[in-house]
């Protein structure tokens, strides 16, 4: 009688895992056939993931005669445990100096090195966001240049979207960040994607100040109704906004939602402090002052609705 190969099934983080390990400690790299021996996984399936991992820019490779050698990419060291002010700091170097690959490798070697991978947005990313704005307003960047460098950064954070593994994943927690002026499109990418590490279901709908107009919140209503008719659940819509108008159009059409659909609908504004007053007098479920506050609002309302 025959028996068929029963081959186990693999997480994503278990693979990534079990591939840097064991290039982090052969710095010469390692070859398909052997990474496969080392981790215990075939051939068939570490290829595969191979080059998820160097499509996404953790690994490389390179081709020695008829055989690729895998290397892990890095290029930037630190020393464990991570001092996030330093590692923040020589992001920030990079990033001034429009150093695109000198960012990427601190944000890959920080992501292999830390499994805490809230503090890469929070204590790196964010704060280089808000020092170049600070360094904008005081007129020791152009217009051009800042939007060059945090067009850099918006890069990066997508890196750690396709990269990240959620600390657990929330059945029936969803989340959906739209933004109402060109300002808040960083804050609004790092609030998706600290909301996915969370375990949301978390979507970026994206910036539409531009689209705003008498019937825009009949279609936006329409995408809503797609996506969530179905669902049951927690569904936060987050509004990140410098612009009453904006934080009043797409509030009032958010709201319009609590009654079509199924999930509990919670409306959160994100705005400036300079707004703080105008964002009381608009009714939302929440107000979040900055991102802290926005991990900690959500994480108490998803315990409560469990």
């Amino acid at each position: 009688m025959l028996y068929g190969v029963v081959y186990r099934r693999y997480t994503m983080e278990e693979v990534k895992r079990k591939i840097i390990y064991n290039l982090q400690m052969n710095d010469a790299g390692l070859s398909g056939v052997e990474l496969a021996d080392k981790t215990g996984i075939n051939r068939m399936t570490i290829t595969k993931y191979l080059n998820i991992l160097s499509t996404i820019g953790l690994i490389r490779k390179k081709k020695l005669g008829s055989v690729n050698v895998w290397y892990l990419e890095t290029g930037v060291s630190f020393e464990f445990p991570l001092n996030f002010l330093e590692v923040q700091q020589r992001f920030l170097n990079a990033i001034l100096l429009g150093d695109q690959n000198q960012g990427r490798r601190i944000v890959i070697n920080i992501m292999n090195l830390s499994t805490d991978q809230l503090k890469v947005l929070t204590e790196v990313i964010l704060p280089t966001i808000n020092t170049l704005n600070e360094l904008y307003n005081r007129g020791r960047l152009g217009r051009t240049e800042r939007i060059s460098l945090l067009n850099m950064i918006l890069e990066l954070i997508d890196l750690i979207k396709f990269n990240l593994q959620p600390v657990e994943i929330k059945p029936n927690a969803y989340a959906i960040g739209v933004v109402g002026s060109e300002d808040q499109i960083y804050n609004a990418k790092i609030g998706v994607v600290t909301l996915k590490i969370l375990g949301w279901n978390s979507l970026y709908l994206g910036n539409v100040e531009r689209h705003i107009d008498p019937f825009f919140d009949i279609d936006f209503q329409r995408y809503i109704t797609k996506i969530w008719g179905n669902k049951l659940g927690l569904m936060f819509i987050c509004i990140y906004s410098t612009k009453e108008s904006s934080l009043r159009f797409l509030s009032t059409a958010a709201r319009l939602m609590k009654s079509k659909l199924k999930g509990q609908v919670n409306i959160i504004l994100i705005a400036t402090a300079e707004l703080k007053l105008v964002t009381e007098t608009i009714e939302v479920d929440y107000i979040a002052k900055d991102l802290q506050s926005l991990i900690d609002w959500s994480e108490e309302e998803y315990k409560k609705s469990t």
